[in-house]
């Protein structure tokens, strides 16, 4: 299997920006690449590939025209991995050991999603339905029997936590003086998707924050509802003056909230904080040179998330050892496939030989710590040796 990743640890978001796809642009680029699985989430762009030859200079081909740059431009960018090292980067993708933020959840429902994209349009093989399976199952199994996801901080997590953190220090500064009857004003663009959603019922547990949302359908309770006022998406500008915190989380390909309309709206000059989560950005990076507006984008997070990190080394290590020993069974069962159907060939091989043979034989052509693994397995030589003898 090989791998290309372009993620905010090679790319910084005006970048990433780029490799955005549709759902019909999927489907193109699978067809092109034959078996693959192609992973795109508001933090990387990977492509999973499997064939008798190298893929990467498809890989890289199909990313040039996605991307219009050169080929040599998008090297880059753009990281490689090949057999055991694809198949480990997936695992830690998979599992939340490769994320802005350890441990998230999110990446694992992304990279069932593209999986089950891939296996949808049947382009899929047994080396890559092995592996992404057996990645989902070890990012489940690190869930439950580690403690790098108790606690755990999200990106959807910082983002609230830096609402409240604003609703604080605004409290701090206004105090019994400001009059406000509602507290915090926060308008959310994009209430409906997994991020949003997650953001949403957040704040809305606070209880002294409301919340004008744009979004399709959320099931909340009546005491929320009483904090929660639904938008059209086309009327947000309407709620912008009253806001305190804007929070952009789409899909949309355009800006959201642009510098020159926000200007035309915001003159008072009040300290307003915009956060933008999306990829491609939601919000105009101009927004911060209007007089009281501050902006946090999606990559500002990394140096909030990197404080939560160091916070988890235990538990990353404890991740880290099972996922070691996830993937050891994955290069076996892959091995294992790979060679099944030389197994008669072999029992026809050494028909006849002694043990004696068959171990010098193995000596001569596996490494030392291969031949001592064999010397050592389980079950002794009987079992390891009588595949070539029948039961």
């Amino acid at each position: 299997m090989e791998c290309i990743s372009i993620s905010f640890k090679s790319a910084p978001e005006e970048i990433r920006r780029i490799f955005v796809f549709t759902q019909e642009e999927k489907k193109q680029l699978l067809e092109q690449a034959e078996q693959a699985v192609l992973l795109a989430t508001c933090n990387r762009t990977e492509i999973y590939a499997t064939g008798k030859e190298s893929l990467f200079p498809v890989l890289e081909r199909l990313l040039a025209e996605k991307s219009g740059m050169e080929e040599t431009e998008l090297r880059r960018i753009a990281k490689r991995f090949q057999g055991k090292k694809a198949l480990e980067h997936l695992y830690r993708v998979t599992c939340g050991m490769d994320s802005m933020v350890l441990g998230e959840d999110e990446i694992l429902g992304q990279v069932r999603q593209a999986y089950l994209f891939s296996c949808e349009e049947h382009r899929t093989g047994y080396e890559l339905n092995t592996a992404f399976q057996g990645a989902l199952a070890c990012a489940k199994k690190i869930k439950t029997e580690t403690d790098i996801s108790k606690s755990s901080v999200s990106i959807a997590t910082l983002v609230s936590n830096e609402v409240f953190r604003t609703e604080n220090a605004i409290m701090r500064e206004e105090g019994a003086q400001s009059g406000r009857e509602q507290g915090l004003r926060v308008l959310l663009i994009g209430g409906s998707g997994k991020m949003g959603s997650i953001i949403l019922k957040n704040l809305l547990d606070r209880g002294s924050i409301h919340v004008y949302a744009t979004k399709r359908n959320h099931s909340v309770t009546d005491r929320e509802r009483s904090n929660l006022t639904v938008v059209d998406y086309g009327e947000r500008y309407r709620f912008l003056g009253q806001a305190d915190v804007v929070i952009s989380s789409t899909e949309s390909p355009h800006y959201t909230i642009t510098a020159g309309k926000a200007a035309e709206l915001l003159k008072d000059g009040r300290e307003r904080l915009f956060i933008d989560i999306a990829v491609p950005a939601d919000i105009d990076r101009e927004i911060s040179t209007l007089p009281g507006c501050r902006l946090i984008a999606i990559d500002d997070f990394r140096e909030l998330a990197g404080r939560n990190n160091l916070r988890k080394q235990q538990a990353i290590a404890d991740a880290g050892e099972l996922m070691s020993e996830e993937l050891e069974t994955l290069y076996k069962t892959l091995a294992f496939h790979e060679a099944a159907g030389q197994l008669n060939k072999w029992k026809e091989s050494f028909a006849g030989c002694g043990l004696d043979k068959i171990l010098f034989f193995l000596r001569d052509n596996l490494d030392s710590a291969s031949f001592q693994a064999v010397l050592t397995a389980e079950g002794g030589s009987d079992g390891v040796f009588s595949v070539f003898y029948g039961d």
